[in-house]
């Protein structure tokens, strides 16, 4: 086999993985019809397995909160300045807080405030924020976290 034919499988085998990952992680996810709370819960479950695929998907690609800012724990660092926050458990998932589009930029979005024990969140000691606050945005996927955190 020529090195052309073995680089064009090797590309085409790296697409197969690809494209199987990302069923897997497809299949991971809660449908579009999910309530807010429902999707932050799989949220919670992703986030302490250090499933960082789930916690991506479901973090809204142009949020405060983006994609490569969502919890993991798993991620390496490439600078001192990097944040990868790291859930290490959750309890006392409150009611979810409406808030209207006009007091949001135009959006309405969906809060919810959990107890968190984390660590490696900027601005925070590791161990436990109470009443943290996820927010969420309505998409064409069904609810995606925004942001997150005080007020």
């Amino acid at each position: 086999m020529s090195a052309a034919a073995l680089a064009v499988v090797a590309i085409g085998v790296g697409i197969g993985v690809h494209l199987e990952h990302a069923a897997e992680t497809a299949r991971r996810l809660p449908p579009a019809s999910a309530s807010s709370e429902q999707v932050l819960r799989v949220y919670l479950r992703a986030a302490e397995a250090h499933d960082c695929a789930v916690t991506e998907a479901l973090t809204a690609a142009h949020a405060p909160s983006s994609p490569d800012q969502a919890w993991c724990g798993q991620r390496q660092p490439s600078s001192w300045f990097d944040e990868h926050p790291d859930l290490l458990a959750h309890r006392n998932v409150g009611a979810v807080e409406r808030i209207p589009a006009d007091e949001r930029s135009g959006v309405a979005e969906e809060c919810i405030p959990v107890d968190v024990t984390e660590t490696n969140t900027s601005g925070a000691d590791p161990g436990t924020l109470e009443g943290w606050q996820f927010c969420f945005r309505h998409t064409e996927d069904g609810w995606r976290l925004y942001d997150e955190g005080y007020g």
